[in-house]
């Protein structure tokens, strides 16, 4: 019988809606409704529990004169709920008194009325919870740390919301809800730190209750703590840490990474000095891939970090990763040149590690070339440090893997991988020919002996190979396409130029009637040879570009043609470019002479400054290969373009002389 009594008690709240009078009360605050509601209200004086008649005890009629606050919102909430959120103290003592129970009522998300006062900030509302459930009850310790639907308690809550008084509250009266974990793995603390919560994180560090807390206060997610959240967030948070439990600096996560790791990664150059001087045997500890905390920040590009390790941690720079890479090499494989640069201009001795060489036997220069990375190769190359001679364990030079990478398709002289070729073929770095050709081995090369020992490795490199060489083919057609649309538009343009000439024809009744009238100028003749060049060569250029945009043509054929294609529009462009200056020129009156060689050399500069622009890769190499080959190279190179951009102007102009 005193069973199904505790049964009806604990459920009637998720049966009984809220009287809407109790709700506006609840709501408002407003005490003098509530307390006429809980006068006036009459009940019946016997109970039914599932069709069972129970004789109400004393303890029952106490209940039963209060059954209206048991009433619930749609959401699952009680009086208690929504007065404590609310902050209404006197109304929330009012209920508090008459009915206990409601101390553990829960909403649809599990929250008790204590979670609602943390969440709202209301201290004082917590305050009065906590006496009354410590009051004549023995399961006080039970509402105090009741979990939500998140497994988080009140605690949690105030963490959240950035409220350090109720977080003083809840500590002074239980520090175990320090140490209690919500469903993401993660204490109050922690929390408190991911949220940015710092009041309440100092003071759940300075609570006088804090020693009393277990190891799992500092716990969050991913076996990390509190320490790895805080060096993102706040260096006097971590001060406060470290004050309190040393030995958070040497815990790691899950991926074996210790707060300085985290801190390296992210920039926080104050936080990693103050790691580095309380625990500098932190800087010696590596992550699941044998980063340490200098590589973590080479990676990042975050050179003051670096310094700083260096400089309270000499030793770190011989520290290697399980490929046996130094923070130089991690550096230039995520490409932060910024790193070598301004570590090797304040640290002049660390330049032996330029020519360190990993697991695979790549020096930097090497990893450069591989990666394709220009600004790192001609850094490299201007320091004289850098041995451009050393072989890898694979039999590679550096100018063997820039060979290596050359696509076999058309090489656009503006490429990265033309340029790094290009620049090392210049200063004769050395090159290990035999290993070389290795390089443009396919898996279907391979020896029957490996073929036996990795066929499933071959199968995938098969279908790697595949892959790429349709990318190279796509690459090409695609090329093709938009290339042959300029070839297209000069072609028309040129032709409609040779029927429209400047000056107009010699009229019928005349001698020469129907020849052009400015036939005998010299910039003329230019105009009609230039115009003639553009216009044959646009035309076999949009022939060579539409048969090499077919699928069918054999690739090599396809990359003929499209390298001849792209010969014969630029000399097209440059044609098309003086055709226009000099029917300008013809065309306007010797009193507008000032004007004609304005546009001129606008008109004439145009392929000059388009080449310089895309060439711009080539014209960065002259200081490496000047510092390694001296000056004569350098003016051979530069004669070398300017007869490429000059060229096709200068057979236009000595033509028109014949």
């Amino acid at each position: 019988m005193a069973d199904l009594e505790v049964l009806c008690c604990e459920f009637q709240p998720f049966r009984m809606p809220m009287d809407p009078i109790l709700l506006e009360a609840a709501t408002q605050g407003d005490k003098k409704i509530l307390d006429e509601l809980l006068q006036h209200e009459d009940f019946d004086s016997r109970s039914l529990v599932e069709g069972i008649t129970i004789s109400i005890t004393e303890d029952a009629k106490m209940r039963k004169t209060t059954s209206c606050l048991l009433g619930v919102t749609p959401e699952g909430n009680t009086a208690l709920h929504i007065v404590a959120r609310q902050g209404h103290l006197e109304l929330a003592k009012e209920i508090c008194s008459r009915n206990r129970s409601l101390l553990e009522s829960l909403d649809v998300r599990l929250d008790t009325p204590l979670h609602h006062a943390a969440r709202a900030g209301q201290d004082k509302i917590v305050s009065l919870i906590i006496q009354f459930a410590k009051e004549g009850w023995s399961e006080a310790r039970r509402a105090l740390r009741a979990t939500n639907i998140d497994e988080a308690n009140a605690l949690h809550e105030a963490a959240k919301y950035n409220h350090a008084s109720v977080a003083n509250a809840l500590m002074e009266e239980d520090a175990e809800l320090a140490s209690m974990l919500n469903s993401a793995g993660m204490s109050p603390l922690y929390l408190a730190i991911m949220k940015g919560s710092l009041n309440v994180a100092k003071a759940l560090l300075w609570s006088s209750s804090w020693e009393r807390a277990s190891p799992a206060s500092y716990a969050g997610p991913n076996k990390k703590t509190v320490l790895h959240a805080a060096v993102l967030l706040s260096p006097e948070i971590v001060e406060g840490l470290l004050q309190r439990n040393l030995m958070l600096t040497k815990c790691v996560d899950s991926s074996l990474r210790t707060a300085l790791h985290h801190a390296a990664s992210d920039g926080h150059h104050d936080t990693v000095k103050l790691l580095l001087e309380r625990d500098p045997s932190a800087a010696y500890l590596s992550d699941a891939d044998g980063l340490f905390p200098i590589h973590i920040a080479a990676r990042g590009g975050n050179v003051r970090i670096i310094d700083q390790i260096l400089q309270q941690c000499p030793e770190t720079y011989r520290l290697t990763d399980k490929k046996g890479s130094n923070f130089f090499h991690v550096a230039v494989q995520r490409r932060n040149l910024d790193v070598v640069q301004k570590i090797l201009s304040n640290r002049p001795n660390l330049k032996k590690l330029l020519n360190d060489q990993n697991n695979k036997g790549n020096t930097l220069l090497h990893i450069a070339v591989k990666n394709g990375d220009q600004r790192s190769v001609y850094f490299l190359l201007r320091y004289n440090g850098a041995d451009v001679s050393i072989i890898n364990h694979g039999g590679f030079t550096p100018r063997d893997l820039a060979y290596a990478k050359l696509d076999t398709g058309p090489r656009l002289s503006a490429s990265a991988a033309y340029c790094i070729a290009s620049c090392l073929g210049l200063i004769k770095a050395p090159s290990n020919s035999k290993k070389k050709a290795l390089s443009y081995l396919t898996s279907a090369e391979l020896s029957s002996d490996d073929a036996k020992k990795k066929p499933a490795g071959d199968e995938k490199l098969k279908e790697k190979s595949f892959s790429n060489e349709d990318k190279k083919i796509k690459k090409e057609l695609d090329l093709s396409r938009n290339l042959g649309l300029a070839s297209v538009l000069i072609a028309t343009v040129t032709f409609a130029a040779g029927f429209t000439i400047p000056g107009g024809y010699i009229a019928d009744d005349h001698r020469d009637h129907g020849t052009a009238v400015l036939s005998k100028e010299y910039t003329f003749k230019v105009f009609l040879i230039s115009n003639a060049f553009a216009f044959i060569c646009s035309v076999v250029a949009t022939f060579w570009f539409t048969y090499a945009g077919t699928l069918a043509v054999d690739k090599h054929i396809r990359r003929q043609a499209i390298w001849g294609a792209m010969i014969c529009l630029w000399v097209a462009f440059m044609g098309m470019s003086t055709a226009f200056a000099m029917g300008i020129y013809v065309a306007l009156p010797p009193s507008r002479k000032w004007i004609s060689i304005l546009l001129c050399t606008i008109a004439l500069g145009a392929p000059l400054v388009t080449n310089l622009v895309i060439n711009r890769n080539i014209l960065s190499m002259i200081k490496p290969v000047a510092i390694r080959r001296g000056y004569g190279i350098v003016i051979l190179m530069i004669i070398f373009l300017m007869l490429q951009l000059l060229g096709s102007y200068a057979i236009f102009f000595l033509l028109a002389m014949l």
